[in-house]
Formats: C-alpha cells, structure tokens, sequence
C-alpha cells in the first residue's frame, strides 16, 4: 500500500511540475552539430561545394575521412588532447571487415578545380543512374584509395590495390584521379566502371533465386571440362552442333574448340558467366551488344534478362 501512495505522490509531483512551468521557462538543448555536413578541416570553397550538394541531392559530400576533432581531455604536459571521428569504410555494404586485415588509406583531392570537377562529375555522371535505394548516405571523393588487403597466398603480408569506389556502410568512396585531364568519353568509360561495381555489390546480396532463369540456359555446361582422346568424337560432334561458346550463351570459355589439334570445351563457374553479362551491360550500348551479338539468341535473351534485374535494382542505364 505504501508503495501505491509513492507512487501517486510521484505523479501529481510531475503533474504540478509540468503545468507549473511556464512556456518561456522551457529550454531545449542546442541541435548537435552535423559532422558529415560541416566536416573538420573544410575550406570555405569545400563547404560551397558541401552544402550545395547537399541542398540538391540530400547526399553528404566529403573531401577527407575525417570529420570531426574534439578535444577530449589534456595530455601531462598540459597540452591538449584531440580525439578524431572519421569515416570508417571497414565496416562495408557486405559486411564488417576486421581493421586488421583491411586496411584504408586516401591521397587526398589537392586542388579546388579538382574538387569541382570531381563533384560535377557525381552529379552529371553518377547520381541520374543511381535510383534512390543505390543512393548512399555520403560520398567521399579521393584522389586514390590505398586499399591493403591480408593475402592469405603471401602469409598475410598485406596486399595493396587501389580500387575505383569502395561502398561502406554510411559512405561511399570514389577515387577521381586524373578525371580533370580525361575526355567525355573517357568519364563515360569510367562511370560505368564505378556503376559496374556499384551494382555488382548489390548483386552480391539479392537472393540467389533471382538468376535462376538467366542461369537456366547454360545450368548443365557450368564448370564441365571434356576432351576428345582416342577415337572419341564427342566433343567434335558437340561444336559440330554448336560452332561457338555463344550459340550455347557464352560470352567467354576457358576453351572451346580445337586447339593443337584436340577437340575439347572447358567452361567457367556460373559465377563468371554472370560477371561476363554484367561488364558487358555497362561496357556496351544495347545496339552495340547487338551488333556483336544478334545473332545468337540464347545470348541476347540472357542479357535482357540480367539487364531487367539491373533496372529492377534502381540503375538507369
């Protein structure tokens, strides 16, 4: 019972307390600050291009990984001590990525003509392909990204490459060397470079099921391996019937054919056959994958079919 009536008491405390309290006493904290939108260390000409991108796309815009710097606490010395909050890409769109083995490092934009450029490019090459679900919550623009890798084949001596776009979790980051110098032509090529692995990323978490009818035609072929020897023709009255990989709905074999004089078809994972479409979807207009390939049917029903599943992901080819 005593509990009851502490309770009660409890209530009509805050109940006092509330209506008492006149509108012009209450005090709302002030809005923490936006570290992805006035990120530590940009320049006055960086936040023009920041918060325009931002104004336009809702998209944050980063120059550098680091975005904000604090000071914490104070060293023995008595001089300051900073703690940094930076973007951290290790945790990816598939995944988390252990920071020991995955290791990031950035050559940053020097220049604001780049960083023009650089933006210009997001916004005239990228953004009116990305549908709003392949949109990412910010993107970082590099020069280079330094990305080192644990390589199992080396004793885990650490692997260096230097990826077009890595996708983090919040952040995607895309290295723009030497655009400022490239063609039209040559921005478009690399565009489709950056949406190949954009897309190919968000293949790589669909449902397998999704493929089955583009896997459906060359199903039986995947990973087979056979050679004529002795007085088998097998092989030789199989390419009698299909002269080429593409008339069964390949784009590429380890082998196929009669090299040094035997006859013998050796034929990729599905996983390949379904790399070779999607480089070819980016890498080729659809009048010219069909001016290469019209003729072959089972080809052209395969590409329209993963080109479908790209569509259906967002992409606007």
């Amino acid at each position: 019972m005593k509990s009851k009536i502490f309770f009660l008491l409890g209530l009509n405390f805050l109940a006092l307390s509330f209506f008492g309290c006149r509108s012009d006493e209450v005090e709302i904290g002030a809005l923490e600050e936006d570290y992805y939108l006035t990120p530590y260390g940009a320049s006055a000409n960086d936040q023009l291009l920041q918060h325009h991108f931002y104004d336009t796309h809702h998209i944050y815009l980063l120059f550098n990984d680091t975005i904000q710097k604090e000071q914490t606490s104070v060293n023995p010395d008595n001089t300051p001590f900073y703690t940094y909050q930076a973007v951290n890409l290790g945790y990816s769109m598939t995944g988390s990525l252990s920071s020991k083995d995955n290791i990031f490092e950035f050559d940053y934009i020097q220049t604001d003509k780049e960083k023009q450029v650089a933006t210009q490019f997001v916004q005239d090459k990228i953004l009116p392909s990305l549908g709003p679900d392949l949109r990412p919550f910010s993107f970082l623009l590099i020069d280079k990204i330094n990305y080192y890798v644990s390589n199992a084949s080396t004793y885990y001596e650490m692997r260096l490459t230097n990826p077009v776009v890595f996708q983090g979790w919040r952040c995607t980051a895309i290295a723009v060397s030497g655009l400022t110098d490239m063609t039209d032509e040559e921005q478009t090529a690399y565009r489709n470079q950056i949406l190949k692995t954009i897309v190919a990323g968000k293949i790589s978490k669909l449902d397998p099921s999704i493929f089955d009818s583009f896997y459906s035609f060359c199903s039986q072929y995947y990973s087979t391996f056979k050679i004529d020897s002795g007085n088998s023709h097998e092989v030789e009255d199989f390419i009698k019937i299909h002269p080429t990989m593409m008339d069964l709905g390949f784009l590429s074999a380890y082998t196929y054919g009669n090299p040094n004089g035997f006859y013998m078809y050796n034929f990729k994972a599905k996983s390949y056959d379904l790399e070779d479409y999607t480089n070819a979807v980016f890498e080729y207009s659809e009048e010219e994958f069909t001016n290469l390939y019209g003729q072959y049917p089972i080809v052209m029903q395969k590409y329209a079919i993963l080109k479908q599943i790209i569509t259906d992901l967002g992409v606007i080819l």
